[in-house]
């Protein structure tokens, strides 16, 4: 019988931006002394997800992963930036849509952890890129290798 529904990898992925987006509401919304730490676990439990996807993905394809994070990212941070910080009386009239403290901080919320898992994926990109990744030797393994 054929399989329906999202794969795992898109759960993770909305799995891990919701709990990002959970800890950058935390850390805006609440003005406790400890929200910071609730962010920066949730941040980080958030990233760990999306990422944990990726792990086994060749370099190029992390490049596209990396790219295409950064386009959500764009994506999702254009409404936060006109609804926040109109530059003109056009971007106000188009910003006035997301007007409102909800729609406001769930534009914050959902750019923010776009950014963080594009982030997240770059550097993870980064680190395949020189030579780091899951299940192959260091670059210190495979000097030793060639001598």
């Amino acid at each position: 019988m054929p399989r329906t529904g999202p794969s795992p990898s898109v759960l993770y992925h909305a799995g891990g931006v919701a709990i990002v987006a959970s800890g950058v509401a935390v850390n805006t919304v609440f003005d406790a002394p400890f929200r910071t730490i609730i962010a920066l676990c949730l941040i980080t439990l958030g990233v760990a997800s999306v990422t944990r996807t990726a792990r086994d993905h060749s370099t190029s394809r992390l490049l596209r992963n990396a790219k295409r994070w950064w386009f959500i990212a764009f994506a999702t941070f254009v409404p936060y930036a006109l609804a926040t910080a109109p530059d003109s009386e056009a971007a106000a009239a188009v910003g006035g849509a997301f007007a409102g403290p909800v729609v406001g901080f769930a534009l914050e919320a959902v750019a923010g952890a776009t950014v963080l898992c594009a982030v997240s994926m770059t550097v993870l990109y980064g680190f395949a890129w020189y030579g780091i990744h899951p299940g192959r030797p260091t670059p210190e393994e495979r000097i030793l290798l060639e001598e």
